[in-house]
């Protein structure tokens, strides 16, 4: 209550409550700016340079003289793996056997809600990679892959929709690498980055046929309507956490989580 115009008392709680803010607010600032003039270091330091614009053809890409390799895969180690190469002189061939929307292997193919779930600073999958926040999302990751692959004039290395069958070593000792529709040889190299995630496996569980619900994959989420519906999600990893998370906030009625425990 005002008392000759004066203006009410502050209380004590809301000054600490401010104080308190203001100096969160603040150790915020100065380690969001040190992680990023640390990731800038790392660029500077250990980001090889890539090849200049006036060795580069408007077909081909970069003309570049060294040893000639193949990667295999088109996914974050497969990306990586070429740039580096190619920040070093190599001259390479990417390998994909999916479309171009497939770029950034795994990360292309999961729900958009997805995001790390380790600190960015730990999945520095090359050191010309850039965060903004501590658990970057799904959109973001694919973002720096592209700008890893564009940077290092990769496009017109990478022959999506080839996958690769078969590699070989001649008596040259170059290595052939078949795929179908054909081949290309000539390589003093092969990177295979095809990692260990492919397409979606699901489990069959005996008797799922009567059962008159949806039974997908976790990979599966985006769009899905769970609003008021009862969700059992099996797994207890990452992705069943994940999805636990989706179904909580697209406001299921009721969702458990049937996962295995080790006995003691």
């Amino acid at each position: 209550m005002q008392v000759n115009g004066s203006c009410p008392p502050i209380m004590a709680p809301q000054i600490f409550s401010s104080i308190s803010y203001s100096i969160s607010a603040f150790i915020s600032d100065i380690v969001n700016f040190t992680y990023e003039l640390l990731q800038n270091l790392i660029v500077y330091l250990f980001s090889p340079a890539p090849p200049p614009h006036a060795n580069v053809n408007t077909t081909n890409g970069p003309i570049l003289t060294g040893p000639r390799i193949a990667v295999i895969g088109a996914g974050i180690s497969g990306v990586s793996a070429a740039a580096h190469c190619v920040g070093h002189g190599c001259d390479v061939v990417l390998f994909e056997a999916r479309p171009r929307h497939n770029l950034g292997g795994i990360w292309s193919r999961v729900n958009s809600t997805s995001s790390l779930q380790l600190y960015s600073i730990m999945y520095r999958f090359h050191p010309a990679v850039t965060w903004h926040r501590g658990f970057p999302n799904r959109q973001r990751i694919l973002q720096e892959v592209e700008k890893v692959w564009k940077m290092y004039m990769l496009p017109a290395k990478t022959r999506f929709k080839t996958p690769v069958r078969k590699i070989e070593r001649g008596v040259d000792l170059k290595w052939a690498v078949k795929f179908e529709g054909g081949e290309e040889g000539g390589f003093d190299g092969v990177i295979v980055a095809i990692g260990t995630c492919g397409d979606p496996k699901m489990p069959h569980f005996p008797g799922q046929e009567k059962f008159g619900g949806q039974i997908l994959h976790s990979s599966e989420l985006d769009g899905l309507d769970v609003s008021g519906k009862k969700v059992l999600v099996v797994g207890g990893g990452a992705s069943a956490i994940e999805a636990v998370e989706y179904a909580v906030a697209g406001k299921a009625s009721k969702v458990d989580i049937l996962a295995r425990v080790s006995a003691p």
